[in-house]
């Protein structure tokens, strides 16, 4: 059972912003960092908890925090 509390943040992700991101995750062209704010947010709309991004794609719950707001 997961322990702590839920976050109300909720992000919803259009179909076009959607492929937009993914479409970030394949390209070769763009600097890590933008790869790695799209990953972040793709997991987010996914109902992924705050906790488990930052683990996931390997920053602070603070840079999350930072890149949704």
């Amino acid at each position: 059972m997961p322990r702590g509390r839920k976050t109300s943040l909720t992000i919803r992700l259009t179909p076009a912003q959607r492929q937009t991101l993914l479409a970030w995750q394949r390209a070769t062209t763009i600097p890590a960092g933008l790869a790695r704010r799209g990953r972040i947010l793709l997991l987010l709309a996914d109902g992924v908890t705050i906790t488990d991004v930052a683990a996931t794609v390997g920053v602070s719950r603070r840079f999350v925090y930072k890149w949704v707001q």
